[in-house]
């Protein structure tokens, strides 16, 4: 174990209850011992890691921990609810930021408080034009990604399909954001 002025290198590492979660987490430990860094594992029955209680201290909404894992994702291509999870609140107020003058009930369990990624959630939240969209949320993405403020770490999405390549590329509209075949319909043929 990595030591630096006395202290170990030591991580606690959290999870609900699941299979898929708790293999994730076994290789995780083994790739930071491999470097050094001694991890202890939790895994919490799920009702009491997703319970939003302001006494339960093994919720996510506290996050007690050094890394937590659960699984999250955008639901729709401009995915601004799913972004409030970093977003501290207007104004400095921290008031999505989960913490005991809140009861525990923010959004922003992780206690991310960054001022450039708030001033782009409220330019995105009043934002027309797609295009400036599209540039703020890669924007935020960026920020979210440099700051290790999320690890993407397993893509649960096991998706697989086929499509003929002789189909018209703009009728297919095929993006993560939504379901496969959702404009099926509309599917024709290229001409030619």
């Amino acid at each position: 174990v990595r030591v630096k002025d006395g202290v170990e290198l030591s991580l606690r590492y959290a999870t609900s209850v699941n299979q898929v979660r708790q293999k994730t987490q076994a290789v995780v430990k083994s790739s930071f011992e491999e470097i050094g860094i001694q991890t202890q594992l939790e895994q919490i029955d799920a009702g009491i890691f997703f319970g939003g209680e302001a006494g339960n201290e093994q919720n996510i909404n506290h996050f007690y921990w050094d890394l937590a894992m659960w699984t999250s994702g955008p639901a729709s291509p401009i995915p601004t609810s799913f972004l409030e999870a970093w977003y501290a609140g207007p104004e400095d107020s921290l008031e999505n930021v989960a913490q005991r003058e809140n009861q525990w009930q923010g959004q922003n369990f992780q206690r991310y408080v960054n001022e450039d990624y708030d001033a782009l959630y409220e330019e995105l939240l009043t934002v027309t034009d797609l295009e400036r969209a599209n540039e703020i949320l890669i924007a935020m993405n960026d920020l979210l990604i440099e700051d290790v403020v999320i690890i993407p770490e397993v893509n649960r999405a096991a998706d697989n399909y086929a499509i003929d390549l002789r189909l018209e590329d703009a009728n297919v509209a095929m993006s993560s954001f939504e379901y496969n075949y959702w404009n099926i319909a509309n599917w024709v043929y290229r001409q030619g």
